[in-house]
């Protein structure tokens, strides 16, 4: 049973006449006898019968239209459905997955670009973790973001911008002012995160080529409190430059340079390509690409 052959059946019904039924429905007329057959041999019922010159319906075609008129718009509303999403209007929530500094850097722009443009729109964040590939491949998630190693699987993924690496240290350090010197950064104490998704093994193994190892003094779970421990202790603390200078904002720290060179990262978003063409998810995409286009 499908679509052509309801729309036969219903033309019949109406016009009660087999060729313009045939017209309307673009077949021969040979065709729409032998798709009547079929119709007749599903319900077990003649449905139309001859009488003079038209085709009068049985009780039981009689009976089956009002479904079958039902059954068709049902179908056409179907196939012609185009998905659609109007951010200012429609409500849906977001899972995202973000490294810490991403919940840093990224977050406060996201929430506010959605207050603006879409208040009906609700994000859920989640750490970026070992099971974040698997849970975008489940649809437990929706994107995740960071700095993140290649996923495996069929996932789709775009740089939103790059980052740089710089050093956070206490305002009034009693050895540290306004520069820093590769002497100074292998002599003093640093506090540094060891999480998923940071760049903590970019720097170690670019200082390591470079003959520099630092002094660890802390280490500690997230970039969240990294402002904290710096700006109350001599610590210093090397991390992503964004953060950086946003964590030194009303806290007792300042940013500087590191004395060496170490390359940067891609900061990505990623997704699996089942979400690829959902409309949402497109729009949300395209939105976060552009919170960081002049970056």
């Amino acid at each position: 049973m499908d679509l052509k052959l309801l729309q036969l059946f219903d033309h019949v019904y109406r016009l009660r006449n087999l060729s313009k039924a045939a017209e309307l429905v673009g077949l021969t007329q040979p065709a729409v006898s032998l798709a009547l057959g079929r119709l007749r041999l599903h319900f077990g019922d003649p449905l139309f019968v001859r009488v003079g010159g038209t085709m009068e319906p049985t009780p039981m075609a009689a009976a089956l239209h009002p479904q079958a008129v039902h059954a068709i718009a049902m179908l056409e509303a179907l196939l012609a459905f185009q998905p659609s999403f109007d951010p200012a209007r429609d409500q849906r929530n977001f899972r995202i997955a973000m490294t810490d500094v991403g919940q840093i850097v990224i977050l406060p722009r996201l929430l506010n670009t959605l207050a603006q443009s879409a208040p009906h729109i609700r994000v859920d964040i989640s750490q970026v973790s070992a099971d974040t590939a698997d849970h975008l491949q489940q649809g437990a998630l929706d994107i995740a973001l960071g700095f993140l190693p290649d996923l495996e699987g069929r996932f789709v993924q775009q740089t939103i911008f790059k980052e740089t690496f710089a050093c956070l240290v206490r305002q009034g350090h009693p050895r540290i002012t306004n520069t820093l010197s590769a002497r100074q950064y292998q002599d003093e104490q640093h506090v540094v995160v060891e999480t998923s998704g940071t760049g903590h093994v970019i720097i170690e193994r670019h200082l390591a080529r470079k003959g520099l190892v630092r002094q660890i003094g802390a280490q500690i779970p997230s970039f969240i409190g990294m402002a904290t421990v710096v700006g109350s202790t001599d610590l210093i603390a090397t991390l992503p430059s964004r953060a950086a200078h946003i964590l030194c904002q009303g806290s007792n720290t300042h940013v500087l340079a590191l004395p060496v060179e170490i390359p940067g990262y891609q900061v990505r978003q990623q997704w699996h390509e089942r979400m690829q063409r959902d409309p949402g998810h497109m729009w949300l995409r395209t939105m976060m690409a552009a919170l960081f286009k002049d970056a």
